[in-house]
C-alpha cells in the first residue's frame, strides 16, 4: 500500500511538472504498462517539439528489460525519447544532474527530470557503479589556452597526467566525476557534453531483433514495406516503421479510444488490419 501511495504521488509530480510547460500528456493509467506518460512539450528546442515516454517507478533498477525494449521500439517508431523516472537506484537515491544507465535507456531523479523538461542538458551518466561526464575537447583546449595554461598546468590542477588532458581534448576519454567537476569550477559547465538521452539501442540489440522476429507472418504479408516490432506490455502488438511513416498496428475490430489517443499524442498514424480480408486502413496522426 505505501509503495502504491509513492507511486501514485511520483507519476502526479511528473503529471504537474509537464502540465506546467503546457505540455500535451497522456496518462496510461495501467502500471503493468511498459509506460506510464506520453509528454510532448512544444517549441522544445525551437520549433522542434520535445517527445517523451514515461515509465515511474520508485526503483528505476526494477523497470525490466522487456518493458525498456517496448520503450526503445517505440521511441524508434514516434523519434521519442524514453526514460525512467524514479526516487532510487537500487539501494542509492538518485543524485540530482545524473542519467543512470538501464540497459542502453536512462533513468533519472524527479529533479533531473524537471531540467530535462526546461530543456537543460543532463552532464553525468552513472553505469556500472562509476559517474562519468563527456568532455568537450576542441572548447576545452581553447578555454585552457586562452588562459595561458598549459597540458601540464591543466593536468596538475586536477590532479590527473598531461596525457589525460591531452585525450580530454581529443574526446577519446571521459572526465571522472570529481575532474569533471573541477573542470566546471574553472571553466564553467559548458566544456561538458550533454548526455544523449536517446537510446543506444546496441546495447539490446538481440532482443530488438527478436521483436521483428515476433511478428505474425500474416501481418508482414500487409505491411511489406514496414519493418515491424512485436510489443509486450503496449496498447497494440505491433508497431510499424520506414523512413517516411510509422504505426501502431491493431486490429480493426478491436481499436479502442485508448489506441487513437497514444497514437495521437506520440504523433505516429493508425494502421487498422483485418487479416480475413486482407485490408489495411492507414489513418494518418490526428495532431
Amino acid at each position: 500500500m505505501i509503495l502504491k501511495v509513492m507511486s501514485n504521488e511520483l507519476i502526479t509530480h511528473v503529471l504537474s511538472l509537464a502540465a506546467s510547460r503546457r505540455a500535451k500528456v497522456l496518462l496510461v493509467g495501467d502500471s503493468s504498462l511498459s509506460y506510464d506518460a506520453i509528454i510532448r512539450i512544444p517549441n522544445y528546442r525551437g520549433n522542434e517539439e520535445g517527445k517523451f515516454i514515461v515509465k515511474v517507478k520508485e526503483d528505476a533498477e526494477r523497470v525490466s528489460k522487456e518493458a525498456i525494449v517496448d520503450l526503445i521500439v517505440l521511441s524508434r517508431v514516434s523519434n521519442s525519447t524514453p526514460i525512467i523516472v524514479g526516487i532510487n537506484y537500487g539501494d542509492e537515491e538518485m543524485a540530482d544532474g545524473v542519467a543512470y544507465k538501464v540497459h542502453g535507456i536512462y533513468a533519472v531523479g524527479i529533479r533531473t527530470f524537471k531540467r530535462i523538461l526546461d530543456n537543460e542538458g543532463v552532464k553525468f551518466v552513472k553505469d556500472k557503479g562509476i559517474v562519468r561526464a563527456g568532455v568537450k575537447g576542441q572548447l576545452l583546449r581553447r578555454l585552457r589556452e586562452d588562459r595561458g595554461m598549459s597540458l601540464g598546468d591543466l593536468a596538475k590542477i586536477l590532479g590527473v597526467t598531461r596525457r589525460t588532458v591531452y585525450e580530454y581534448e581529443r574526446e577519446s576519454m571521459e572526465a571522472s566525476e570529481r575532474t569533471a567537476r573541477i573542470l566546471i569550477e574553472i571553466f564553467s559547465k559548458d566544456v561538458l557534453n550533454d548526455v544523449n538521452l536517446r537510446p543506444r539501442d546496441e546495447e539490446v540489440i538481440n532482443e530488438v531483433r527478436e521483436r521483428e522476429d515476433m511478428v505474425d507472418e500474416d501481418i508482414r504479408e500487409l505491411l511489406p514495406s514496414f519493418r515491424l516490432y512485436s510489443l509486450m506490455k503496449a496498447h497494440t502488438k505491433v508497431a510499424a516503421h520506414s523512413p517516411s511513416e510509422s504505426y501502431l498496428v491493431e486490429d480493426k475490430r478491436r481499436v479502442s479510444n485508448e489506441v487513437f489517443s497514444v497514437a495521437k499524442v506520440l504523433g505516429v498514424g493508425l494502421a487498422l488490419i483485418e487479416s480475413d480480408k486482407r485490408d489495411v486502413e492507414f489513418l494518418e496522426s490526428r495532431n
